[in-house]
């Protein structure tokens, strides 16, 4: 079984189009919406208690930094993991409390204004200038649920899990697009300090590897999942 991850604001939905490249029997795309815990270690908890023994896991920003804490808990069960465009964790304070901050903003907007929130947050830098559809307001409803992205789940609430990627064993492979400076630099700092990691950087890809670069991006999956 493969487990996916959505990230912030995203849905199942959004797996869609992109799973069924991995060329993959069971795959579970995750609603991390419908799981009612409110951090990132009772989360790994949960979704590793719904895992079975050899499943495969795949995560993508937002839902790539929820896989590396369910690595990371004592009741992980995985074989391998694919980590896509994902975050390690603020180090300095002071700016984690500034993302804490920004979060904060944002969760108001999806509240205040829907349509406000989705403009902005998909014409962001680190989504360059590629306009991938990704949280339409017919697959995800707005307001408290899309809301907990930035509260329970808020980049500012994250530990910095750099001092623990050595303890990870099994195989992962860290995604990331070759335009994608800051989290390319983040994958290549989070490969080298676990022991068993791949990297990849796909050509022509930004932020959202899977959705502008599905048949590259689904390449690489299966070559490395395969046995």
């Amino acid at each position: 079984m493969i487990h996916m991850l959505h990230g912030a604001a995203g849905s199942t939905a959004d797996w869609d189009e992109f799973g069924p490249l991995l060329q993959a029997n069971g795959l579970r795309p995750v609603d991390l919406y419908a799981n009612k815990v409110s951090g990132f270690d009772s989360f790994a908890m949960s979704l590793n208690a719904a895992a079975a023994e050899g499943d495969v896991l795949i995560g993508y920003s937002m839902g790539g930094r929820l896989a590396l804490h369910a690595l990371l808990d004592e009741g992980s069960k995985w074989s391998k993991v694919v980590i896509i465009s994902a975050h390690t964790g603020i180090i300095d304070p002071s700016e984690r409390e500034d993302r804490l901050l920004s979060d904060g903003l944002w969760a108001q907007l999806v509240t205040d204004n829907w349509d406000k929130f989705v403009e902005k947050w998909s014409s962001q830098p680190v989504f360059g200038e590629r306009k991938i559809p990704w949280c339409r307001s017919d697959r995800v409803a707005p307001g408290d649920k899309v809301q907990r992205c930035f509260t329970c789940w808020s980049l500012g609430r994250q530990r910095n899990l750099l001092p623990e990627l050595a303890f990870i064993t099994i195989p992962v492979l860290w995604i990331s697009g070759e335009d994608d400076n800051k989290f390319s630099s983040i994958a290549k700092v989070a490969t080298s300090m676990i022991p068993h990691a791949e990297l990849a950087i796909i050509s022509g890809s930004g932020h959202r590897c899977p959705w502008e670069q599905p048949e590259l991006t689904a390449g690489v999956i299966r070559g490395f999942l395969s046995p």
